[in-house]
């Protein structure tokens, strides 16, 4: 049985992420955080900037893995077939969607997400059953570790020598010359590419997993099981709560991250800079910012107005693994040289040209296969593969 409230959020949050990600398709991998990697930018871009980091960075990644431990949280209650365990269900399943984010990082596009969500949601299984009360304890606790390890860093840059700091540097304001090779790179063939593509997936899942993601995932995920519980994810709670909260949070959020952009842009977005102040002003930003958005997300569900949106953005969470996967499909060929080639041609505002046109597309695909089968085609194979059998898919068969 679905959740209408949980599609229609997983719906939003994959199609919030976009707005981020495509920095990340179209421009190279140090401009996703820093909006001065590539040179000077005009006002508008820079505006651009400014609206992406206050509405949308970090945001729907956030609520993205709050759904995902809202699913476990699901998975946990539905009966298994005889002979086969929940834990050995899940841990396939897992497993599976692993080998699918290697194939996704290292053959379509390095920014996967679907590797570090398998590996965490490996982890937290055994932590299901605790009282929510202990999930957020933890949850707290491991909030807590980035913002440190992020002020380690600053220290570790502070006592390093002059000589050093320029190299430490050269990962987020690249020289010219670097900017150069990897822009040639992409608008090469997928072969030409994998050298870049291989190298920032692997800082992705090897470095900044560690540093960062794997304590914020398992602890969005840990939280994502306590909401569910607590039915503020199947819009179960007071509309005046939800209102209440989605204006608070949302007031703090901006007011965090706000804070973080005035700082980092007074400092002139200098790499050390950005690590002591930007990084965990919106770091806790977000986390209030999401909270926002969700707590209006679930307002809107339970008006369950307008119909000729929700449908859609339902329909869009009913497959989204599928479409965050066509994402990546549609943007690298637009971006790379594979497809249309238009790597670094085009500056942030134009880019979110680009993020409607997509937007416009899945959901228009999603809903004309949606015509003809009950299930996503990738969510399908998922599930067939984790059953190691073939599952229904066109609605005839289902049916």
């Amino acid at each position: 049985m679905r959740v209408a409230s949980l599609d229609l959020l997983r719906g939003v949050a994959i199609l919030g992420i976009l707005p981020m990600n495509i920095l990340g398709f179209g421009l190279i991998a140090e401009a996703y955080q820093n909006p001065l990697a590539m040179g000077p930018i005009d006002p508008a871009s820079m505006w651009a900037w400014r609206i992406n980091h206050l509405l949308f960075d970090q945001r729907f990644m956030t609520i993205f893995c709050v759904m995902f431990g809202a699913g476990i949280a699901l998975l946990a209650e539905r009966p298994t077939r005889p002979g086969v365990s929940a834990t050995g269900r899940h841990y396939r399943r897992m497993g599976w969607l692993l080998a699918i984010g290697m194939v996704h990082a290292y053959g379509i596009w390095y920014g996967d997400i679907l590797a570090n969500y398998a590996v965490c949601a490996m982890l937290i299984w055994p932590l299901r059953r605790l009282a929510s009360g202990w999930l957020c304890a933890i949850a707290g606790t491991l909030l807590m570790v980035p913002p440190l390890i992020m002020a380690a860093l600053a220290l570790v840059i502070g006592f390093a020598p002059e000589s050093m700091i320029p190299k430490m540097m050269a990962s987020w304001a690249p020289p010219p010359e670097l900017v150069a090779e990897e822009i040639a790179a992409m608008r090469g063939g997928w072969l030409e590419q994998m050298p870049v593509r291989a190298v920032n997936a692997a800082l992705m899942q090897f470095g900044i997993f560690f540093l960062w993601a794997l304590w914020r995932t398992t602890a969005l995920m840990m939280l994502g099981i306590v909401l569910y519980r607590s039915g503020f994810l199947s819009a179960a709670w007071r509309p005046r709560t939800y209102a209440l909260l989605a204006i608070l949070a949302t007031l703090v959020g901006l007011a965090l991250t706000g804070t973080g952009i005035v700082r980092a842009e007074r400092a002139e977005f200098t790499g050390t800079s950005m690590i002591t102040t930007w990084m965990n002003w919106n770091y806790f930003g977000s986390l209030f910012g999401a909270l926002g958005w969700a707590s209006a997300i679930m307002l809107i569900a339970q008006a369950a107005q307008p119909a000729w949106l929700l449908g859609p953005l339902e329909a869009v969470g009913r497959t989204s693994l599928s479409n965050y996967l066509l994402q990546s499909l549609i943007c690298t060929l637009i971006f790379y040289g594979h497809g249309l080639g238009w790597f670094g041609h085009l500056d942030r505002v134009q880019l979110w040209g680009v993020v409607l046109a997509v937007w416009a597309l899945q959901v228009a695909l999603t809903l004309l296969w949606l015509r003809i089968a009950s299930v996503g085609p990738v969510e399908w194979a998922w599930r067939s593969l984790s059953a190691w059998t073939p599952l229904p898919l066109l609605r005839r068969a289902a049916t």
